[in-house]
């Protein structure tokens, strides 16, 4: 298990922890419950979901916006303008899971957990039909480069443009009551979950009763017919079905290492990143976009990963370094910033440099004159000063 789903895990468990204070009961979402159940291993760092009830999902976001664990925060369209969808995500602030394909849709771009509401079936097909509409309408308007094709999302996008006169936000706040109350239905005989491509409809009374399933050594519910609940979603044969390895995606970026706010000092703002997306997408045919994202996206972050725990190293070691420089031990200086030069060298390219400290960067500076290197010396001066 590496280290993001471990912090898949983690979050999971605050989450169990905050639901039992609160007695709030809630259910692993199918994938999480079909790796336990067939003993497949967890690969994927957004397999983190969970499901409540409507009610108990927002008495959830209450309980958390009250007293939140120390770097943590709820996002909803209750408090996000942009916010994709009527659900919540448990974020970790501490962490990096940037999707370039869902440009601002969330502020906080780091590892979470979607909480996604068991919905209530609505009696009349006319409100059923308004609710959906407005829910469509909503969903259409966020950043999300995907197909959007169709007269019924055409006509959901244009209502919804006529009702942005008030405010996004207000907007958003506004839906996002409405949805709670609609979607709320006690007697209902079946609950549905909305995904992005699809809807699943779950009986309720699979959901009477949990069993509890154990992922690395902690405990979790899922629903106690876990043989009806899997196979709505995957189908009969669930049993057959083998998940996808992870594999990294086009245009996204994920670690539980980088704080998302180092990342983002380090490659510019979201709305820097999303603009280079939007003029590569113009620039380019279709079938040359997944080598060049890939690459772009993927080896800038872990390059930004880099650099930003050699800054820890640097600044751990920079007593040991001072004295090096101190005593003139130059061949010890230039093997000390090997991995130095390496991310310098990486920096240049993307034309900006690699400081993890003023001094420190005199001292290199001075060491790379030393040592003859005047060419780099000459290039990290100048973009430098």
């Amino acid at each position: 298990m590496n280290r993001e789903i471990k912090e898949v895990v983690k979050l999971l468990a605050e989450i169990d922890k905050i639901c039992k204070r609160e007695g709030i009961p809630y259910y692993l979402g199918p994938q999480l419950t079909l790796c336990c159940v067939t003993g497949q291993e967890i690969t994927s760092p957004h397999a983190g979901v969970v499901y409540m009830r409507t009610a108990d999902m927002e008495r959830f976001r209450l309980a958390v916006e009250k007293e939140a664990p120390d770097s943590r925060i709820v996002e909803s369209m209750n408090n996000n303008k942009r916010f994709y969808g009527f659900f919540l995500r448990y974020t970790d602030l501490d962490t990096l899971c940037f999707r370039l394909n869902e440009g601002r849709n969330y502020k906080y771009p780091g590892m979470g957990v979607d909480i996604l509401p068991l919905r209530g079936k609505q009696r009349s097909r006319l409100a059923h039909l308004w609710t959906r509409a407005q829910e469509v309408g909503w969903n259409e308007l966020a950043d999300y480069y995907g197909y959007r094709k169709g007269r019924k999302k055409a006509i959901c996008r244009f209502v919804m443009r006529l009702r942005l006169v008030t405010g996004r936000a207000r907007l958003g706040k506004s839906l996002y009551r409405m949805l709670c109350k609609r979607m709320n239905v006690e007697d209902t005989q079946e609950y549905v979950v909305r995904l992005k491509k699809k809807a699943v409809y779950f009986p309720r009374e699979i959901f009477d009763e949990t069993e509890t399933v154990v992922i690395d050594g902690r405990k979790f519910p899922v629903p106690g017919d876990t043989y009806t609940y899997l196979q709505k979603y995957y189908g009969e044969d669930y049993q057959e079905k083998v998940l996808d390895n992870y594999t990294v995606k086009l245009s996204e970026m994920v670690s539980a290492r980088i704080r998302f706010e180092d990342y983002f000092q380090e490659v510019g703002s979201q709305k820097s990143l999303i603009r280079k997306r939007s003029r590569a997408r113009r620039k380019q045919g279709h079938a040359n976009q997944k080598k060049e994202y890939l690459n772009w996206s993927w080896n800038y972050v872990k390059f930004c990963a880099s650099k930003i725990e050699l800054e820890k190293y640097y600044l751990d070691n920079k007593e040991y370094i001072i004295n090096l420089y101190k005593n003139k031990d130059y061949p010890a200086l230039e093997k000390v910033f090997v991995p130095y030069t390496k991310a310098m060298v990486k920096s240049l390219k993307n034309d900006e440099v690699f400081i993890p400290d003023e001094e420190l960067q005199h001292i290199y500076l001075d060491m790379l004159g030393v040592a003859g290197r005047t060419n780099l010396k000459k290039k990290v001066e100048k973009f430098w000063k």
